[in-house]
């Protein structure tokens, strides 16, 4: 199997998860209590067991990260590479803010309250816990999750155009695929532009009774970071 298939292939099994990760975001237009109920209800999608989590998500994601960064080398070596499309690059420039933010995403979201005890330990980011982080430090958060969630809506949208390209073998037209990857990216990044703009506007009025665990937390796990927080 080429690399490109194998990337196209872990794409989409990834893609499963991210639809529902960004759907959640989206949510939030709804209000709080919509994003919590949202979040909750995709949870028993991609994570009714840990086998089922660790598959979809991590080894798909994982052999999706490879395959890109394989492809990546292979381009610059190209002694006469031609210059991709417009279309192509804003994917590609997408995919490098996801890579660039991945792991510190995961961790933070995901690793770090699955290692917490007691309430904290549900291991996701409820809404009172990314508004702990918005009232934390705004000015990175804010554009941080704006920029996130543009580029994954971004690559997800132009990445199954591209993959069901590579998957078809050419007997699906290129030109019709990349019109409804445009359109489906475009439609994708308002909405969850949408959401995470309103997880900044809702964040003042988010409840603050766990706080004090969201500060253990962070104090524990990434303390480095507590000399710029804001007072809470």
């Amino acid at each position: 199997m080429s690399v490109a298939r194998l990337q196209a292939i872990s794409g989409i099994l990834f893609a499963i998860f991210l639809i529902l990760h960004l759907a959640t975001t989206t949510s939030v237009v709804g209000g709080p209590a919509t994003y919590d109920a949202v979040l909750e209800g995709t949870r028993h999608v991609y994570r009714p067991h840990i086998i089922v989590e660790v598959l979809l998500i991590g080894l798909a994601g994982t052999v999706h990260i490879v395959c890109g960064i394989v492809r990546i080398v292979r381009r610059r070596r190209e002694p006469n590479r031609v210059k991709p499309s417009l279309v192509i690059r804003i994917h590609h420039w997408a995919g490098y803010v996801l890579l660039l933010a991945i792991a510190g995403h995961v961790f933070a979201t995901r690793v770090m309250p699955a290692l917490a005890t007691g309430p904290t330990a549900t291991g996701s980011a409820d809404f009172s816990y990314l508004a702990y982080s918005i009232l934390g430090w705004p000015l990175f958060m804010k554009p941080y999750y704006v920029l996130l969630g543009a580029a994954g809506a971004i690559h997800l949208g132009l990445g199954l155009g591209l993959a069901a390209g590579v998957l078809s073998g050419g007997r699906i037209d290129p030109r019709k695929l990349q019109r409804f990857a445009v359109a489906g990216a475009a439609v994708l990044t308002i909405l969850v532009v949408s959401g995470a703009l309103s997880i900044i506007r809702h964040s003042p009025s988010a409840d603050r009774s766990r706080f004090v665990e969201y500060r253990a937390l962070y104090e524990r796990f990434l303390p480095f970071m507590m000399g710029a927080r804001k007072a809470d």
